[in-house]
């Protein structure tokens, strides 16, 4: 869905054919666990940090994401600061899809900055940190058995559009247990190790974005079949993206 076609009022609220959709809202309290230093983060615990928008897809449309067993996010993230760490979402884990391969995910920013940290988590330890830069238009793939913090690392507010599988709901405990994730991003000092972490592996950058023709949502109403990975993560096994 083009960012044009979407309406998005001062409060960061979302509206498609005049209709305002209806948030999950992330709230300040609910992600005290996860930050740098809470501490330092004067806002109310009711002060809304995201809102997050699902199943998105337009009426004419519905029925396509139903048959296929996908759906379509956006999500809005205030332009705020949480102590020394600008705003980010909670971070979560996907249950498993197919065998040991849990369900991918792919993000597009449709405005603003964001910085993806991806964490692959084997035998008890992360073995693999990864930070994705993307700007308007890119896409980032959330690979299978990777989690997931998003920052908004912009000056204003960052709107996400996300395609994912209908079949699960996310697994946020792990990170709110370990108090984030590997990594803190921090506004001035960058890339902070968790003290929660034993020995996690340097962070690496990953070098190209994700490629999309159009935008998530044209792509997918254009060529469901193009997805089905969201849904079959062994169809994701040959992929050098990472």
């Amino acid at each position: 869905m083009p960012f044009a076609e979407l309406a998005i009022d001062e409060e960061l609220r979302l509206s498609m054919d005049g209709r305002p959709l209806e948030p999950q809202n992330r709230v300040l309290g609910e992600m005290r666990p996860v930050l740098y230093d809470a501490k330092k983060v004067s806002a109310r615990d009711s002060t809304i940090l995201y809102r997050m928008y699902r199943d998105a897809s337009w009426e004419r449309d519905r029925q396509l994401f139903k048959e296929n067993r996908i759906r379509f996010d956006v999500t809005i993230m205030a332009s705020i600061e949480l102590g020394p760490e600008p705003n980010k979402t909670l971070g979560h884990y996907h249950p498993k899809a197919t065998g040991d391969l849990s369900y991918p995910e792919i993000y597009q920013v449709l405005s603003g900055n964001a910085t993806f940290l991806l964490q692959k988590k084997e035998g008890g330890r992360i073995s693999d940190f990864v930070v994705v830069e993307a700007k308007d238009g890119d896409a980032v793939l959330i690979l299978p058995n990777y989690g997931h913090v998003t920052v908004n690392s912009g000056e204003g507010p960052l709107v996400l559009s996300n395609l994912v599988s209908d079949r699960f709901s996310s697994l946020y405990q792990e990170y709110i247990v370990m108090h984030g994730a590997a990594y803190y991003l921090l506004k001035k000092e960058g890339l902070h190790p968790n003290a929660m972490y034993p020995s996690p592996p340097a962070p690496r950058h990953a070098k190209k974005n994700f490629p999309v023709e159009k935008d998530l949502y044209t792509d997918f109403v254009s060529s469901p079949s193009s997805f089905l990975y969201l849904n079959e993560p062994l169809k994701l096994e040959k992929l050098d993206w990472l």
